[in-house]
Parts: C-alpha cells; sequence; structure tokens
C-alpha cells in the first residue's frame, strides 16, 4: 500500500452507520502513529499504532430512530448546548489569542482568560474571526440567506478554520472544518436540507457518534429557520460526513480487542451491526434518560458558578428545554 485507505460507509440511521464505520476502520484502517500515543519513562511506546483511515459516512436518515448509540464518552445533553452556543462566551478573545500564540505571557486583567478556550464550533460558526481587523462575521446567517435566495445552491459554506491562527494554536485545533448546506426537493413536496460535512481528524472510538447527535440536533434547527423564512417544509435530509483521518487510537484498542486479564470482552463479541442498533435508544427515551436531566443540571448554582452562565445562557438552556419537550427540536 501506498498511502491511507479511502473508506465508504453508507447506514440508515447514526447507530448503524456508526457501527459500520467501527467496523470498517477496525479491518481496513492503516496503523500509524498519533501526536497522542502514550510513551514510558524510557521513551518507548506504550500504545500501539492507531488504525487510520479516509472515511467516507452517509447517514441517509439521521433524525431517525433508533437515534442514540449504546456507547457516548460525553454528557450528551451539555454537549448538544455547546453545540448550540451555551458555552461561546467562554472563548478567548481574538487579541489576547494572538497575544498567546505569539509566545506572551498573559497579565493583567488577561489572566482572567487562563482557563478560556481558544474557540467553539459554535463560535466559528457565527462569529468568524476575520483574518484582518477586529471584525468577526456570521458565517450561518449568510450560508442561511444564500439558501433561503437559491435553496440549490453550492455557495452556503461555512468554515471553522483561521489558517493564520490555528496552526499556532498550543492546544487541538478545530476537527471540524468545514460545512456545505444544500438542499433538494422532495417528490412530497418537502425541502430537504442536505448537509456535507468535512473534518481536519475525528477519533471514531470515543467522538464520532457523540459529534453526530449533537450536529444532527443543530443541523435540524437550521432546516427549520429555512423553512420559516421561505414558508415552506423543510426538513434534514441525508448527510455526507467526510474526514480526513478517521481513526480509532492506540490505547482503545482493548476496548475494542478485549482484555481477557480485566475482564473485558471483544467489542464485537458484544455487538454485531443488529445488536448494536437494537440496544441504541429513540429520541424520546434519549430525552427524558438523558438530555433533559443534563440540560436542567447547567441551571443548577454549581454550574452556573462553574460556567459564568449570565442570562442569555440560562435563556438558551431554556429554549432547548422547550423545544425537545414541546417535539420542536427531536433531541
Amino acid at each position: 500500500m501506498k498511502g491511507l485507505p479511502t473508506l465508504h460507509v453508507s447506514g440508515d440511521n447514526i447507530p448503524q452507520a456508526y457501527f459500520r464505520a467501527i467496523k470498517a476502520v477496525w479491518e481496513n484502517g492503516l496503523p500509524m502513529r498519533t501526536q497522542y500515543d502514550r510513551k514510558n519513562e524510557t521513551g518507548d511506546y506504550i500504545d500501539p499504532p492507531s488504525r487510520d483511515a479516509r472515511v467516507l459516512i452517509e447517514i441517509k436518515n439521521p433524525l431517525a430512530d433508533p437515534r442514540f448509540p449504546p456507547i457516548s464518552f460525553c454528557e450528551i445533553g451539555t454537549y448538544i448546548a455547546e453545540i448550540f452556543g451555551v458555552k461561546d462566551h467562554r472563548v478567548i478573545p481574538m487579541s489576547i489569542l494572538r497575544h498567546i500564540v505569539a509566545g506572551n505571557e498573559l497579565s493583567g486583567e488577561e489572566k482572567n482568560f487562563e482557563n478560556f478556550w481558544p474557540y467553539t464550533y459554535h463560535q466559528r460558526l457565527v462569529a468568524h474571526p476575520e483574518s484582518v481587523g477586529g471584525d468577526t462575521f456570521d458565517q450561518l446567517a449568510s450560508a442561511i440567506e444564500t439558501i433561503v435566495k437559491v435553496p440549490y445552491s453550492r455557495r452556503a459554506m461555512l468554515t471553522t478554520s483561521v489558517p493564520n491562527l490555528d496552526p499556532q494554536l498550543p492546544e487541538d485545533i478545530p476537527c471540524l472544518r468545514e460545512i456545505q448546506l444544500r438542499c433538494v426537493e422532495g417528490e412530497d413536496g418537502v425541502l430537504y436540507l442536505n448537509p456535507a460535512l468535512t473534518w481536519r481528524s475525528r477519533d471514531l472510538y470515543k467522538a464520532w457518534g457523540d459529534n453526530m447527535i449533537g450536529l444532527t440536533c443543530f443541523l435540524q434547527w437550521v432546516a427549520q429557520v429555512i423553512g420559516i423564512k421561505l414558508k415552506r417544509p423543510v426538513e434534514l435530509g441525508s448527510i455526507a460526513d467526510y474526514s480526513m483521518s478517521l481513526h480509532i487510537y492506540g490505547q482503545d484498542f482493548q476496548k475494542i480487542q478485549g482484555d481477557e486479564e480485566k475482564g473485558l470482552a471483544k467489542f464485537f463479541d458484544t455487538f454485531d451491526e443488529e445488536s448494536f442498533v437494537a440496544r441504541s435508544l429513540d429520541s424520546e427515551s434519549a430525552a427524558y434518560m438523558l438530555v433533559l436531566p443534563q440540560l436542567e443540571d447547567l441551571k443548577s448554582a454549581k454550574s452556573i458558578a462553574n460556567w459564568n452562565f449570565g442570562q442569555d445562557q440560562i435563556d438558551l438552556i431554556n429554549w432547548l428545554i422547550k423545544s425537545i419537550e414541546n417535539k420542536d427540536l427531536k433531541a
């Protein structure tokens, strides 16, 4: 082999696509080292090389039940709120961020931003820092207006990338890179939003499923906004999700291949495709078991103090809770 394998996976819903992607990368991925492989005190690798591939995943109906895979590695209700922007106020101002990447230490009031983030996906979509000057640009509003004018336009593009900044960030740069919004006419008279997503890098085992739940919930809302502006039904249709590097880290191999000494069963002994999908949750069950309780917890005194939530953030959380409870949004 002279290069990375390029794989194609298609699934009717998120859990089916997720299982098929894990199976495809595990069986066909190229062994490759990563910057996150652990080493011991002598500098020898503890972890085996990851398995890596370029992968295009089609999800034919991302809102279809069952929707929530049986494995998850975050508080999914909290993550959905993040995708909708509840923590955008924790992003470091661009002027200070450039100061940091230039190698300068924070001083005075700048130290208030020591534990803040360099970006969130939502912040880059609705307040993208322009390359020149101190202005920001709402790409999402612009892309929606493009689709409202010409639903089949190929120009409704959003990017999270800031090329003259991101490579210098001391921590991770955005994994999600671009979103294209594009609509097709259905035979049922409904306009279907068919987003295409591109990713720089993606942890398949521990991130892909949660990513897709959060982003499809958000894109469902984007479709609704387009429908309101067009005064006609618009729904979320199929999604094309392309990762330039979709990988299973070596440190997670025990979870896939099992460990008899630790009593860990092999992933593919625990699950086949049918059982993986069968043990997934439908949206309503997941909403009341996971999403809504976690959203309510974000309004606790502890969470408000921890994240420095103001009234804008509380209003957003309350709107999400009401929208899911009223079934205006499918969790």
